[in-house]
């Protein structure tokens, strides 16, 4: 979602200049990589977790899990505000990748039910 995004902001002009000039533009971008930057290594350690049988293979799933589902559905609203009502229509991929992503971030557990299996594991009063 990122890269389409990017593709068409360098695409749509507006005011006759990229909409990706805006400065608007540029921190919806930031923010949805970001937010994918944080998620990766919290994926990479549940899929090392779960490949070594580690003890904690549990809570480091369902951390993955929260913050893949956090990240997916930042990067969704910043993509969806960048491409406007447009991406909506069957004519960008977008409306596909946005729909897979609601689908997928309410799969196996939403973000709160895997919050409170953390607090769960760490002993921590559940997320409410």
């Amino acid at each position: 979602m990122i890269d389409d995004t990017v593709a068409y902001v360098k695409s749509r002009q507006q005011f006759g200049v990229p909409i990706g000039s805006f400065q608007a533009i540029k921190h919806h971008l930031a923010d949805a990589a970001l937010q994918l930057t944080f998620a990766r290594p919290a994926v990479t350690r549940a899929a090392w977790s779960l490949a070594t049988d580690d003890v904690n293979r549990t809570r480091d799933v369902s951390m993955a899990k929260v913050m893949a589902s956090d990240a997916v559905s930042l990067i969704s609203r910043k993509a969806l505000q960048c491409h406007g009502a447009i991406g909506y229509t069957q004519e960008y991929d977008l409306q596909l990748f946005l729909k897979r992503s609601w689908a997928l971030s309410r799969s196996w557990g939403d973000a709160a039910w895997h919050r409170d299996r953390v607090a769960q594991q760490l002993q921590l009063p559940a997320h409410t």
